[in-house]
C-alpha cells in the first residue's frame, strides 16, 4: 500500500464484445484450427473502444500446442495517452471519496470476478500453459486472494501520524500508476499492483503481458460489470515500446509499477527520470 501513496509531513500539525474471426481473414496467420478468439479493444474510460491501431493484432499462442488460438488489440502510443487522460481526470474525484466507499468497488469487482473465473482458468491453460488443477486452484484463485487480504488490512493502516506532537505526516494517493506486468503469475501481478493502488485513491493504467492477456481482459470484463467509475481503472494491450514506454516517460503518470527482465527495469527507469516519476521494480 506504502508504495502507492506519497508522505507530506505538515508543521503543526472484452471481453472487447467477443468477437469470432475466420483464420483465412488474417494473412500473416496460417492456422488449422478453422476460428480465432479476437480481442479488438482497448479498456479506456469505462468503455471499450477500438484500438487506434485497427488493422494490426497480436498473437496469442496456445502453449500446449504451439498453435495461435487468439489475437488481441496491438495498442499504439495514442491509445496509451487516451487511458493515461482518463486516468488523470478520474483522480480527483476518486481520491476524494471515502475509503469505505472505495473498498465497495473492490468487493464488487470480487463479486463480479467470480462470474469469470472459470473462464480465466480456462484461459490460463492455453496461454500460460498452466496444467488444468493449478490453474483453476492456484492461478485463478490469486485475484480474489490478494483482494480479500488488503481489504482485511485496510483499515488498519495509518493514513495520518503524529510526529510528537510538531507535524503530522499525511498519506496521500500519489496520482495515475501505470503497471506493466509479466507473463508468469499474471494475476498475482495484477492483484498485487491494482487493488492496494485503487484502495489508496489512486486511477490505474494497466499494460498486461501480450503473451498472457487474456486472463486480464477477462478481469476487466469483471471491472466493466462492477459499476466502477469510469478512469479509475483502464487497460491498454500492446508491446513495451508501444506502451510500456509511454507509461514511463508521459508526464500525466505519477508511477510506474513494473515486474519483468532486469534490463527492461534498467530502461523504465532512465525513461522515468525524464519526468522525475516514481518507478518501482521487481
Amino acid at each position: 500500500m506504502l508504495h502507492f501513496l506519497q508522505r507530506f509531513p505538515r508543521s503543526g500539525f472484452a471481453r472487447t464484445s467477443l468477437a469470432l474471426r475466420s483464420a483465412s481473414t488474417k494473412a500473416s496467420t496460417q492456422l488449422a484450427a478453422a476460428h480465432l478468439l479476437l480481442y479488438d479493444k482497448q479498456y479506456i474510460n469505462g468503455k471499450w473502444v477500438p484500438s487506434s491501431n485497427k488493422d494490426s493484432f497480436i498473437d496469442v499462442t496456445d502453449s500446449n500446442t504451439g498453435e495461435i488460438f487468439a489475437s488481441v488489440a496491438d495498442g499504439t502510443a495514442v491509445d496509451t495517452e487516451q487511458a493515461i487522460i482518463a486516468a488523470s481526470n478520474a483522480f480527483h474525484s476518486w481520491s476524494n471519496l471515502s475509503l469505505s466507499e472505495r473498498k465497495r468497488y473492490i468487493q464488487q469487482i470480487l463479486e463480479e470476478y467470480e462470474k469469470v473465473k472459470p473462464d480465466i482458468a480456462n484461459a490460463l491453460t492455453k496461454e500460460l500453459g498452466a496444467p488444468q488443477e493449478f490453474a483453476k486452484n492456484v492461478h485463478s484463485e490469486l485475484y480474489p486472494f490478494y483482494s480479500r487480504q488488503y481489504l482485511s488490512i485496510v483499515d488498519e493502516y495509518e493514513w495520518v501520524e503524529e510526529l510528537d506532537d510538531i507535524a503530522l505526516v499525511v498519506k496521500e494517493p500519489i496520482g495515475v500508476v501505470g503497471a506493466i506486468t509479466p507473463w508468469n503469475w499474471p494475476l498475482n501481478q495484477i492483484a498485487c499492483k491494482m487493488v492496494p493502488a485503487l484502495l489508496a485513491g489512486c486511477t490505474f493504467v494497466l499494460k498486461p503481458s501480450e503473451v498472457t492477456p487474456i486472463n486480464a481482459y477477462l478481469l476487466t470484463e469483471a471491472v466493466h460489470a462492477s459499476g466502477l467509475p469510469p478512469g479509475v481503472f483502464n487497460m491498454v494491450c500492446g508491446t513495451g515500446p508501444k506502451v510500456g514506454e509511454v507509461l514511463a516517460t508521459h508526464p500525466l503518470v505519477d508511477m510506474v509499477s513494473f515486474t519483468g527482465s532486469t534490463g527492461v527495469g534498467k530502461h523504465l527507469h532512465m525513461l522515468g527520470s525524464s519526468t522525475v516519476k516514481r518507478v518501482r521494480s521487481e
